[in-house]
């Protein structure tokens, strides 16, 4: 386990590169690579850690199998920006979990990031499965190693913006008992809803863009929020019917960036993700959107 601290050293002297857009590439304390993360993500990483908890503790005398799969898994270490504290990524996160899971999927297409993260998982004795594919083209490889019975899954989807397509999520999740929480962002949605990309349109179920365009710019309602109803809705025509999309963040300019959108096909999940993020890692009460 890498606990959270403070390094004595600016994010310059650590060599911060950006691999792509949206993502940037740091190195830990151990000379490893991290990714570099804004404050903000702090809290997202919070709620993810405490559903983890929630799921696999409330669980485990009812299933057999409880299983976690990261679709976006990274090398296990994020750097935060400004300050340089370390802080485990969403696989040791979910390892680290006081009642594990019986399973874990650790998913990304950078090879570095995976030989990183196998490195940094070494000490656990946890069934592993590390895929070094883009998330897309792992599911095949997920379903075939996923159990048929008495199996509850735990997807975390955190993608840099539209990575995942949404016939991506009717593969993974059909015919499963799987609870998921996605990274939905908003910050491009507004400037790319009247010329969506083949990636953007990709990400969402099959919509009419002209027409959901004219029903943006004659709504009082923000893009975002519409795009999101419609996100939700395509996840109802695959199984799922308990939605929470109240945790809403910001930047430190007070940009909108994303929603954090939970979604499970079972009441018990949205009864589980309500108990736990009714609160922020701060301990203030979330205002409900």
């Amino acid at each position: 386990m890498h606990p959270s601290h403070a390094l004595p050293y600016t994010l310059e002297e650590r060599g911060v590169t950006v691999a792509r857009k949206k993502e940037a590439i740091s190195v830990a304390s151990d000379g490893k690579p991290a990714i570099l993360l804004g404050p903000w993500a702090i809290e997202k990483l919070h709620y993810l850690k405490q559903y983890c908890e929630i799921f696999s503790t409330g669980m485990k005398n009812i299933w057999k199998h409880r299983i976690f799969i990261d679709l976006f898994s990274g090398p296990g270490i994020c750097v935060i920006e400004n300050t340089g504290t370390e802080e485990n990524g969403s696989p040791l996160i979910a390892l680290n979990c006081k009642t594990p899971f019986t399973h874990y999927f650790f998913v990304d297409k950078n090879s570095d990031f995976i030989e990183t993260l196998k490195n940094r998982t070494e000490a656990y004795h946890n069934i592993i499965d590390f895929i070094n594919k883009d998330c897309n083209d792992a599911i095949d490889d997920i379903g075939r190693k996923l159990p048929d019975t008495n199996a509850l899954v735990f997807t975390f989807i955190d993608p840099f913006n539209f990575e995942i397509e949404f016939n991506t999520l009717i593969k993974l999740t059909e015919k499963r008992l799987m609870d998921l929480l996605i990274t939905f962002h908003i910050s491009n949605l507004k400037r790319s809803i009247h010329i969506p990309s083949i990636t953007m349109k990709r990400f969402f179920p099959p919509l009419d863009w002209d027409e959901l365009y004219k029903e943006c710019c004659g709504s009082y309602r923000i893009h975002e929020r519409i795009l999101l109803d419609k996100y939700e809705e395509g996840l109802k025509t695959i199984g799922y019917s308990y939605f929470d999309d109240c945790i809403f963040t910001h930047n430190i300019k007070h940009a909108p960036l994303y929603h954090l959108l939970f979604a499970s096909k079972n009441k018990k999940g949205k009864e589980f993700f309500s108990k736990i993020s009714m609160k922020s890692r701060t301990g203030q009460s979330r205002m409900l959107l």
